[in-house]
């Protein structure tokens, strides 16, 4: 027997109901989980609630809402499709999903979704087998598709109502980013009919239902959609085109989840919607098994219990939340951190190391910003979108300071340089300021020690671009420092403190233990020092970066090496040579290179040349008349290029080992993490760890030991790796 509201007390059931007066029967969502998710225990009971919507006479209307504060339903759950063993299996489930949704979208009766919080995949897909959609302006209400993230598409039937309702280009552009929109761009492309306050949704449902019941001739949902898209137009088949050439040059065919939704899409536009939801399902199907849906799911849980690792860190504190922000530093990192800051609302504090220089940056900055503010201004999208919302003020006082909650040093990479800044500005700030260091290669606790007792200093490594790198490395000083100094609780406190802003910035914190470039540039370095190997043995500079995307790295190395700069990765190069002489060898080309001024893009000139916007042109020709190197115009053949990639590869494998074992982090899906959200390794190969998996251990510790012999014969694999391969293990066992 169903339970209604007042019963809600009494039983475990997932789904409550409540039947008001005019006869609209509010179906409200309320999972045993912290979220509404589409279960199969809750589907079944989705099930039962519309025999009984069909049935009973007294139902006029149904209106779709939550009982959850947060959230409005996400999709299905991603661990029953990580079980799925089959393509049978999972062709079982969609089928099955797509006959419940059905149910709901063919009821004569109206129908209406109130949305508030997330609304993710299956929820949204539920609401779209819906007449209205009424959505919350809150923040926390967003909404959006985000399958092919995941690699597969929606199986709910998104792939066929979503371009019915609001065409196909914006059904695309949604699709295919797989980002949430907020509730305002969702009214403007008419995903939703209205925006309406949450105090006011129940209410505003029952009368949006009792109008949608004094029309005559109601169709059902799947009826309108069946009538639309009889015939597709030119800009359609445009839409078509474009979509397919962009993902072809994005994905280079790693994610083929990305061009088959346009194919399902496709199909269902040109030969109807019962035959496009088939090709839905059975295109669903076949990438839920697929490789590289697993790995993706597989990071995606990984992010999760990074980020609630965090989280259960800051809920075991008191924290205040983080309101003004100093950021210190007029370079690429200082001002694209105040930037970014201050378009996520927080006031800024913002000077240079050198005060002479505060004005000029500040200057570059607010320009940078209004020129965002105006391409943002058309979007309708909540928080500070425009100069007027912005609040960055330039410090050429001091005490200004005094307002910070948290102090975001980006200056020169030198202990004098970041110890002295914070000396002098600690008698200028509040008590419980919390001093955060962006360094990439000193030690926390070497900068700790040159400090006042009283002051807490964390590292908080973000990665450039701030706005679009989701992962910051959390490094504090050693465990025997913070006990030697009685400070564990001062330092509990400044953790979650960081943990708790980073979490409202929306990244990834990864804790690190304080070690020389922490995690993500340790294995960065050994990537760049390989490449310079390669080319110092005469393999061509083009085959090396080409090996690399065509692996799935964003950047080839040596794009990447001028992208940084010379002098950090050499600055991160020699910090690391100096720790471990044993396996980190610069090779002397790298020294060649700086030594001729051929510095990088940010001067115009590196491993190739740059012109004034940024733009990549040829390759150096000084790289090959002064210091030898080679330049091919052909491609490397596919038993070279495997070789090229393997010597990029596979001692960051090594080194990652190695990071295991001096507990720079604890967990393979931590280097996994790091790997993927900091140095853009290839996510559809689930990190490099799970990539080393699925090469086989053994086969990896063969291929190093010839690698190391030829280019670094004193270099040994590390115990690690050696020992798993022994044993036929893996690093997810």
């Amino acid at each position: 027997m169903l339970k209604t509201e007042e019963e809600k007390q009494s039983g475990t059931r997932q789904l409550k109901l409540k039947q008001l007066p005019s006869g609209l029967l509010l179906v409200k969502f309320d999972s045993l989980q912290k979220a509404n998710q589409l279960t199969s225990a809750v589907m079944t009971e989705f099930e039962e609630v519309l025999n009984k919507i069909e049935q009973d006479p007294s139902v006029k209307a149904v209106g779709i809402i939550s009982a959850k504060p947060d959230t409005f339903l996400l999709g299905a759950d991603l661990r029953e499709i990580m079980q799925l063993k089959s393509q049978e299996a999972a062709s079982r489930l969609v089928t099955s999903g797509h006959a419940c949704f059905a149910r709901l979208a063919n009821l004569k009766k109206p129908t209406i979704a109130g949305i508030h919080g997330t609304c993710l995949g299956g929820g949204l897909e539920l609401a779209l087998c819906c007449h209205k959609r009424l959505a919350t302006p809150s923040k926390k209400t967003v909404l959006g598709l985000p399958e092919t993230k995941l690699g597969f598409v929606p199986g709910l039937g998104g792939t066929q109502r979503l371009p019915r309702l609001i065409g196909l280009k914006s059904a695309l552009d949604l699709i295919l980013s797989a980002e949430p929109i907020n509730a305002a761009r969702a009214l403007e492309i008419k995903l939703i009919d209205q925006i309406v306050e949450l105090e006011n949704l129940e209410t505003e449902m029952d009368r949006v239902a009792k109008e949608l019941l004094q029309q005559s001739g109601l169709k059902s949902v799947d009826e309108s959609y069946e009538n639309e898209f009889v015939n597709i137009d030119a800009r359609d088949e445009m839409a078509l085109k474009t979509a397919r050439r962009s993902m072809r040059m994005i994905t280079r065919g790693n994610y083929p989840a990305l061009l088959q939704v346009i194919d399902v899409i496709e199909t269902g536009l040109k030969s109807g919607f019962q035959k496009g939801l088939a090709e839905e399902a059975k295109t669903f199907a076949e990438l839920a098994v697929s490789e590289v849906s697993r790995n993706l799911v597989s990071l995606f849980f990984n992010a999760e219990l990074v980020r609630q690792s965090a989280l259960a860190a800051v809920e075991k504190e008191h924290v205040l939340p983080i309101g003004t922000v100093g950021v210190i530093g007029g370079g690429m990192m200082g001002a694209g951190l105040a930037k970014y800051l201050a378009e996520k609302g927080f006031k800024i504090l913002f000077r240079s190391l050198n005060k002479d220089r505060t004005e000029q940056a500040f200057l570059g900055i607010k320009e940078e910003l209004q020129k965002n503010a105006a391409r943002k201004s058309d979007l309708g999208s909540e928080g500070p979108n425009s100069q007027t919302e912005v609040d960055i003020q330039p410090v050429f006082d001091d005490k200004m300071f005094v307002e910070a909650d948290i102090i975001l040093e980006a200056t020169q990479e030198t202990l004098d340089t970041k110890t002295t800044l914070f000396s002098e500005l600690k008698p200028l700030l509040k008590n419980d300021c919390l001093l955060a260091t962006i360094t990439s290669s000193l030690s926390i606790t070497s900068i700790a020690s040159q400090l006042d007792l009283d002051m807490c200093v964390i590292g908080a490594h973000f990665f450039n671009p701030v706005d679009k790198m989701p992962l910051v490395e959390i490094a504090l000083p050693s465990a025997n420092y913070i006990s030697q100094h009685g400070a564990e609780i001062r330092y509990r406190q400044a953790n979650a403190k960081l943990l708790h802003f980073l979490a409202e910035l929306g990244k990834t914190p990864l804790s690190v233990k304080d070690s020389p470039c922490f995690l993500v540039n340790r294995l960065l370095a050994c990537y760049l020092l390989e490449a310079g190997r390669l080319a110092e043995t005469g393999i061509p500079l083009s085959w090396i970066d080409k090996v690399a995307i065509d692996f799935g790295l964003p950047l080839g190395p040596l794009t990447l090496l001028d992208e940084i700069g010379f002098d950090l990765v050499l600055l991160v190069a020699d910090t690391l040579a100096a720790q471990f002489p044993e396996r980190v060898v610069l090779p002397s080309v790298l020294k060649k290179v700086e030594n001729v001024g051929m510095k990088g893009k940010r001067f115009g000139c590196g491993i190739y040349m740059w012109d004034v916007n940024g733009k990549r042109l040829s390759v150096n020709p000084r790289l090959i008349n002064e210091i030898g190197l080679k330049e091919s115009d052909s491609n490397p053949d596919e038993e070279t290029s495997a070789k090229i990639a393997s010597a990029l590869i596979l001692p960051m494998v090594d080194e990652a080992a190695h990071c295991l074992e001096e507990k720079v982090v604890r967990r393979a899906r931590e280097v996994d993490i790091g790997c993927v959200l900091g140095l853009g390794f290839p996510a559809f190969r689930g990190g490099i760890l799970r990539y080393a998996d699925s090469l086989g251990l053994s086969n990896v510790v063969s291929k190093l030991e010839k690698i190391y012999s030829q280019t670094e014969s004193k270099r040994k694999v590390s115990n690690l790796l050696k020992e798993l391969a022994q044993n036929n293990g893996k690093f997810y066992s």
